[in-house]
């Protein structure tokens, strides 16, 4: 048999066992039965499938994961040119938006603390290797934050896109926070800036709205992976 007319047998054998334990009747020949079920031009291999992906002996659900945490990376990379490329040019009351700490916070908050934790670590790091990070520091706030945050709604708000938001913004506005008192204690700011830091928050959460739907549908590819 090939793969995967094995796997849909092999499920009818443990269903027809199911059946007749619940019926009185005997499950091993209900389990022989459908062993022999599949007709004769059944047996025969499936196409094979040649993919990069096939070829790394993944299941579909582990090929639809792995596209999900691409596509998060790709969503943080096109955060990381659009800030850098864009709106660093803009700037309203001397602060813009901060979309790449926005991106990994909220990707935080939808996936989890344990994942999200492990994917703000990532993202951190290659931000802060490329040189556009404040410092290396902001690795340990966006993953320290993003952790927080995520069992923050967990344990007291409900599943949705007002919690998701609410938390982003509300790690986003510590996260900022700690980059001042982090410049400050370097000597590369003024405590008058801290006005341009909580402005920098606001303006990355009128962002948000806009950003979710986006990391959203994203984070529903290959099934809902939020655990409550």
């Amino acid at each position: 048999l090939g793969q995967k007319r094995y796997e849909h047998t092999m499920g009818v054998v443990r269903m027809a066992a199911e059946l007749a334990t619940m019926s009185g009747a005997d499950g091993k020949k209900a389990q022989l039965a459908a062993l022999l079920r599949p007709k004769a031009p059944d047996f025969k291999p499936d196409v094979e499938d040649t993919g990069v992906l096939h070829k790394l002996h993944m299941t579909r659900l582990q090929r639809l994961t792995l596209l999900r945490w691409m596509l998060y990376v790709l969503a943080c990379i096109v955060m990381l040119v659009i800030q850098d490329v864009i709106m660093s040019k803009f700037s309203f009351l001397g602060a813009t938006t901060d979309l790449v700490a926005c991106a990994i916070l909220m990707i935080c908050l939808l996936t989890g603390a344990e994942s999200g934790g492990i994917f703000a670590l990532a993202a951190s790091l290659f931000w802060s290797f490329s040189g556009s990070a404040p410092g290396i520091f902001c690795v340990v706030l966006l993953t320290a934050l993003g952790i927080f945050a995520s069992i923050f709604r967990q344990m007291y708000l409900r599943k949705g896109p007002g919690a998701v938001v609410f938390c982003t913004g509300l790690a986003l506005l510590l996260y900022e926070l700690g980059v001042f008192a982090m410049g400050l204690l370097m000597g590369v700011t003024q405590p008058d800036r801290v006005v341009s830091f909580l402005l920098t928050a606001l303006y990355s959460a009128l962002v948000m709205p806009l950003l979710y739907p986006i990391l959203n549908a994203v984070s529903r590819i290959g099934g809902e992976t939020w655990k409550e």
